[in-house]
């Protein structure tokens, strides 16, 4: 029978990758010139410390455009953004009540510099309502703890604020001991009130607000 092998020749890849490239232009193999020649099209290459390397666009161009998001100021974020946490009347003590601002619109970035939280005024025996706030994307396990995170986010504040005394606390967010920047918040982001009665029942119904500050930037970076 006849061989239908025979005279064949096995084929042999013998293109040559990226990586072989560039290991290629770190031993001196070759010059730039010659691994572009390699190529249709544009590879980027340039120097890092001494030795040639495959330039990442995501951090050379498209991360750097963070920086530009926020100097086109499309919308003002303010009072009108209120969001507020109702306790009704009755409620027991440590009830929490939730209110979200956002998510953030798919098509849009918001950079917020200020957060102001109202607790209400305590009246009589009636709770203490103490506030805090989450932070949708930095919903990841914490590292101080090793638990993992609310679903709305890990906490601001170590600790829940509110005292028969001081019901507001406003964070400016850029300022030393905050963030030291704005916060950027991407689509699909949120930040969440988180109100707690407590000491006693909400005996009327109370609530408490958070009113952000910021505005709403050119999307650049998905």
């Amino acid at each position: 029978m006849e061989n239908r092998n025979m005279g064949k020749q096995r084929v042999v890849n013998k293109s040559v990758s990226p990586l072989q490239i560039l290991q290629a232009l770190q031993a001196g193999s070759i010059t730039i010139a010659q691994a572009q020649g390699m190529f249709n099209g544009v590879m980027p290459i340039g120097d890092y410390k001494g030795v040639a390397a495959i330039l990442d666009l995501d951090q050379l161009v498209v991360q750097p455009l963070v920086a530009a998001e926020r100097l086109y100021a499309l919308d003002k974020i303010d009072a009108r953004d209120i969001v507020t946490a109702t306790f009704p009347a009755a409620s027991a003590m440590d009830t929490v009540i939730r209110a979200r601002l956002g998510p953030v619109p798919a098509d849009e970035v918001w950079f917020l510099n200020r957060l102001v939280l109202v607790s209400p005024a305590q009246i009589g025996a009636e709770a203490i309502i103490q506030v805090n706030f989450r932070v949708s994307i930095w919903a990841v396990p914490d590292v101080r703890t090793g638990t993992t995170v609310d679903a709305d986010g890990r906490a601001y504040w170590p600790a829940d604020q509110g005292t028969l005394i001081l019901n507001t606390y406003t964070v400016d967010l850029p300022a030393q001991g905050e963030l030291g920047e704005e916060l950027r918040l991407p689509a699909g982001a949120t930040i969440t009130l988180v109100a707690t009665a407590t000491g006693a029942a909400a005996t009327t119904t109370t609530a408490a607000t958070l009113t952000p500050s910021g505005r709403k930037g050119k999307l650049l970076v998905a």
